[in-house]
């Protein structure tokens, strides 16, 4: 479950809805939006453990697959069920919802809209009945995908029942030293290292005992963190991260030499493109 704070409207927006519905957590449809590496992978599986929390959560992943391939991926073939039937219950995340082939568009929208899903090749007299919710995630601007034919209007409404945007990590750059200590943490707890990654002005209020077991974000070291552009957001600033601590620390202490020597060994200027794993 998310347990992030922001100052960020956007993100602000985000974490309120994430927690209106944990106390009142209904069933319905997300569109989750932003650019590669924002963290959206892990919203859906916060959402869908609010509003499905017994169901499964099936991705489904048909971008570039031919017409017939894509809609034997979904609605299944022969006697072999696709994403829909295995979502039963539960919700069926959807990669790159802009990109879906037409006929897949059509069936997704016909499951989402009246719970009924036909395998390819059965007679159309033969419906099964599903209770399915999606989300659905895109690194693309979805109205832009409607203006241009791509996307069926009916289908974007149909998901955007909810629609949260994940702002780039350049666009926040109060919310870095928060998501460096959080993701440290992950990284130092999945290496065992037995020590906290905690910020200098924490460490202050920290009782002696906590300090002994800790690592100090240095603020200089935020202050290299907050001066790179993060092309790859959240993905990036935990590789990063991960060399810093892991290759680069100099014993209890994070500093900036530490992190511009993580950023040297990536070869990223500070700039540049995505990374070539770039995704949602």
């Amino acid at each position: 479950m998310i347990r992030i704070s922001s100052a960020h409207p956007a993100m602000t927006r985000v974490l309120d809805t994430i927690e209106r519905l944990q106390g009142h957590p209904y069933r319905t449809n997300f569109l989750l939006l932003g650019e590669p590496g924002t963290g959206k992978d892990g919203l859906a599986r916060a959402v869908a453990q609010l509003i499905a929390p017994q169901g499964p959560l099936v991705r489904l992943d048909i971008v570039g697959f031919p017409e017939e391939a894509a809609l034997e991926a979904l609605c299944g073939v022969g006697r072999h069920p696709g994403a829909a039937e295995a979502a039963n219950g539960g919700v069926l995340l959807i990669e790159e919802a802009t990109a879906l082939p037409a006929r897949a568009q059509e069936a997704l929208l016909r499951l989402l809209k009246a719970g009924r899903c036909r395998r390819v090749g059965e007679r159309k007299d033969i419906q099964r009945r599903l209770v399915v919710n999606a989300i659905a995630l895109s690194d693309r601007d979805p109205a832009v995908a409607v203006a241009e034919g791509r996307l069926r209007h009916d289908l974007y409404y149909r998901l955007a029942r909810i629609s949260l945007c994940l702002p780039p990590l350049r666009e926040r750059p109060e919310d870095i030293g928060a998501a460096a200590v959080w993701m440290g943490n992950r990284i130092l707890a999945s290496a065992h290292v037995p020590l906290d990654l905690r910020t200098s002005e924490d460490l202050k209020r920290a009782p002696a005992v906590e300090r002994k077991r800790a690592i100090e974000l240095e603020a200089s070291a935020v202050e290299a963190l907050c001066a790179h552009s993060w092309p790859g957001n959240l993905r990036e600033l935990e590789a990063t991260l991960e060399r810093a601590l892991l290759l680069y620390r100099q014993g209890p202490r994070l500093d900036a030499g530490a992190i511009n020597a993580a950023l040297h060994l990536h070869g990223d200027d500070g700039g540049g493109s995505l990374p070539e794993e770039a995704g949602v």
